[in-house]
């Protein structure tokens, strides 16, 4: 997985993520601290392949991701600051499938884990200028906190809360309505875990 992409070294790098892949579904990730060093190992290489512009080799490595973060659950927290930043940036792309795949696996980060969901609100309240990017932001950060495993004793209160707030202020004030959309029912499940701020 880690030699420089070219036309020959396509097959190899594919094979070398799918196999990986395969060894989490059969229960690799069973052995946290040796994948956890592994992944680390790989991880650029591995944000590299996320970025490619051949289809079959992105997809594979999203997916890898959103299989590492379902077996591996809140051990993934190691790899949050790894992933999640080019995930993001992913989700901006002209290519529909890398883009689709990336937004699904930040999702799927939300859904599979339960004490991360803090760790990933300081990526999301990143804003960028893409109006894109802050609707993928604006809709993680509402699926946090509708998550019913999310709760103010999960999250540390002063900057995180700020952070949302921050979110909801930027958004309420965007140019798209379905940006603007999702500030407001951001507020609204946020109103429910902050009730006093």
């Amino acid at each position: 997985m880690s030699f420089p992409e070219t036309e020959e070294s396509c097959d190899t790098i594919q094979q070398g993520i799918l196999q990986l892949t395969q060894l989490c579904n059969i229960g690799g990730c069973k052995f946290t601290k040796d994948i956890l060093a592994g992944i680390h190992s790989v991880s650029k290489p591995l944000n590299l392949t996320m970025k490619s512009k051949r289809t079959m080799l992105s997809s594979s490595a999203i997916q890898l991701v959103t299989v590492l973060s379902a077996d591996l659950g809140p051990s993934f927290e190691p790899l949050v600051s790894l992933f999640v930043p080019t995930l993001l940036r992913l989700c901006i792309q002209t290519e529909k499938i890398s883009r689709r795949l990336a937004r699904a696996c930040i999702f799927a980060l939300i859904g599979n884990t339960l004490a991360l969901r803090p760790s990933i609100l300081p990526y999301l309240g990143e804003l960028d200028e893409s109006m894109a990017l802050r609707l993928v932001a604006a809709e993680a950060i509402l699926a946090c906190l509708n998550s019913a495993s999310f709760s103010v004793s999960n999250i540390a209160m002063d900057t995180r809360a700020r952070l949302i707030e921050d979110v909801i202020e930027l958004s309420a004030q965007n140019d798209r309505a379905d940006v603007r959309k999702a500030a407001k029912d951001i507020f609204d499940a946020y109103k429910v875990h902050y009730p006093d701020r």
